[in-house]
C-alpha cells in the first residue's frame, strides 16, 4: 500500500476536468485535503459545477505566468494529440519549481513533440496511469480510478523531477512502473488499443439488427467500443505503427481459428482456445 500520508504536493493544477482529470482531482481533494487543487478548461461553467462537486478548491479558463510561479505540479489531462502543445505552453511561462506531466495513453508522439522545445523537455516527465471507463466528464470520476492501477512513468535524465512525477502518482495509490515511452507504446498497443479496436470490430460484425439477441458476454467483450471515437481516433492513430503491429497479431491468430475450423481440426480449436483460457486465468490468480 502507498504511504498516502507522506509529504504531498502543496498544488497540483489539472489541465482538462474530464473522467481522468476530476478523478485525479477527487483522488487528491479525499486523501489530501490541504492540496490546493486548481481546474483549468475552457468552459467556466463546468469547471464551477466541479468546484461546486468539492473536485476543486480554484480553477480558471486560462494558465497565466502569474499562476505557474509557484512549486506546482501539473497534469495534462487532454486528448493525446493536444497535449504535447498545451505541455509546450505551459513549460513556457511556468518558473523551475513547476514540473509538468500528463496521463496520454500514448507516449512517444507527445515526448518527441515536447522534446523540441529545450524549455519544455526540461520541466516535463511522461506518464500515464492505466485506468479508465467509457464514460467521459467529471460526472463520472471515481477517488479510487487509480488505486491498485499501473502508472507507467517514462523515465527523463532529471532524477529529481522524474521522482516527483513517480511520488505523485504512488500519493494516488498507483503501482508505478518505469519504461521507455517506445516500451510502453508497444505494449499498449496490445494491452489497451488492440482491445478497443477488437470490440469495435465485434461490434460492427453483430450489427444493430442482432442486438437484440446478444447477452452479458457481448456487453463484457464490447464495452469499450462506446468510448469517445475522435478520443481514440487521437490514440489510433497517434500510436499508429505500434497499432498495426498490434493488429496483425491478431489477425495472424484469427487466421489460425479459421484454418482450423476450415479443415475440421477440432483439436486445434480447442487447443488455441485453450491457450487463451490458461493466459487469462492468469489475471485472476
Amino acid at each position: 500500500m502507498p504511504e498516502i500520508h507522506s509529504k504531498f504536493e502543496d498544488c497540483v493544477i489539472v489541465v482538462g476536468v474530464g473522467l481522468i482529470g476530476g478523478s485525479i482531482a477527487a483522488a487528491i481533494r479525499q486523501r489530501y485535503p490541504a492540496c490546493e487543487v486548481i481546474g483549468v478548461g475552457r468552459c467556466e461553467k463546468r469547471l464551477a459545477a466541479a468546484k461546486a462537486a468539492g473536485l476543486l478548491t480554484d480553477f480558471t479558463t486560462s494558465v497565466t505566468e502569474n499562476l505557474l510561479q509557484r512549486s506546482a505540479l501539473v497534469v495534462v489531462c487532454l486528448p493525446v494529440d493536444l497535449i504535447a502543445a498545451e505541455v509546450t505552453r505551459i513549460a513556457l511561462l511556468a518558473g523551475d519549481d513547476v514540473t509538468i506531466t500528463d496521463a496520454g495513453s500514448v507516449k512517444q508522439a507527445i515526448c518527441k513533440q515536447v522534446a523540441a522545445n529545450e524549455r519544455s523537455q526540461r520541466l516535463f516527465v511522461g506518464a500515464h496511469p492505466i485506468a479508465g471507463g467509457e464514460q467521459g466528464g467529471f460526472e463520472y470520476a471515481e477517488a479510487d480510478l487509480f488505486s491498485q492501477k499501473v502508472c507507467v512513468v517514462v523515465d527523463t535524465a532529471d532524477e529529481a523531477r522524474t521522482d516527483r512525477v513517480k511520488r505523485f502518482w504512488r500519493g494516488l495509490e498507483c503501482d508505478v512502473v518505469t519504461m521507455t515511452a517506445s516500451e510502453h507504446d508497444r505494449t499498449l498497443a496490445l494491452t489497451s488499443h488492440l482491445p478497443h479496436v477488437m470490440a469495435a470490430v465485434t461490434t460492427s460484425a453483430v450489427g444493430p439488427e442482432n442486438l437484440p439477441m446478444t447477452g452479458s458476454g457481448f456487453r463484457d467483450v464490447t464495452r469499450i467500443a462506446a468510448g469517445d471515437p475522435s478520443l481514440w481516433r487521437a490514440i489510433l492513430t497517434g500510436n499508429r505503427d505500434e497499432v498495426i503491429a498490434a493488429i496483425k497479431v491478431a489477425e495472424r491468430l484469427l487466421v489460425d481459428y479459421r484454418t482450423a475450423l476450415e479443415t475440421l481440426d477440432d483439436d486445434g480449436i480447442e487447443s488455441l482456445l485453450r491457450a487463451a483460457a490458461e493466459h487469462r486465468s492468469q489475471l485472476d490468480a
